[in-house]
């Protein structure tokens, strides 16, 4: 007969813009889509500046997944252990095991690569994953990203678990504009990229951190 308090998480919206000005003598002097490249290389940075909000975050607005209170010190300034990857898997409950996967930096990927069991196998295995990277630690897909930490004092090195415990809002889905008319006087085109979303951590069982110590 005990009274149960829930706890809530507001999901707000931070609007974001990319703009790209093309000058129409770059367009009329060349002889591949300039258009066309150019809207593809901003869809790429959009998508990496996405990855980032949802894996760190903003200060103030959007927070990545890396803001979960489930951490675990790797007891090392510079170098990450077998044992702190088993202990950090054991961080999320079982339940949530099934959809969990590892989210590393390119160099921690490659040091992790490095360790051994006691056998003198090593942990990371090379698996046929027809979707995504080829690699399995401790029997889960492992992914790289650019905007992961790197081992440093006191950065979050490694994440691991379920990101069903990050929600993410998109107010406004991402929208791609050529204005032909509003930098005329500039005798330019305008690529504007507008959306609208903000990303909390909303179960921190879910998720799970490797923080290295100071």
């Amino acid at each position: 007969a005990d009274a149960g308090k829930f706890t809530s998480v507001d999901l707000t919206g931070y609007l974001c813009c990319a703009i790209t000005l093309v000058g129409k003598s770059v367009i009329a002097n060349s002889d591949i889509d300039i258009m066309g490249f150019i809207v593809h290389e901003m869809a790429k940075k959009v998508a990496l500046f996405i990855e980032k909000e949802l894996l760190i975050g903003t200060e103030n607005k959007a927070t990545g997944a890396l803001s979960t209170t489930n951490t675990l010190n790797a007891g090392s300034v510079s170098a990450i252990s077998a044992d702190n990857l088993i202990d950090l898997q054991s961080k999320v409950p079982t339940v949530y095991q099934s959809g969990a996967c590892w989210t590393v930096n390119p160099a921690t990927f490659n040091a992790i690569r490095k360790l051994k069991d006691g056998t003198g196998r090593y942990l990371l295995q090379t698996e046929a994953i027809s979707n995504g990277f080829p690699y399995t630690l401790l029997g889960k897909p492992v992914y790289i990203s650019d905007n992961m930490p790197v081992i440093d004092s006191a950065a979050k090195a490694v994440l691991y678990g379920d990101y069903s415990g990050l929600s993410v809002n998109f107010r406004q889905q991402i929208e791609t504009q050529v204005l032909n008319e509003t930098y005329a006087a500039q005798h330019a085109i305008g690529i504007h990229t507008w959306f609208e979303f903000d990303a909390k951590v909303t179960d921190n069982q879910k998720l799970a951190v490797l923080v290295m110590s100071v």
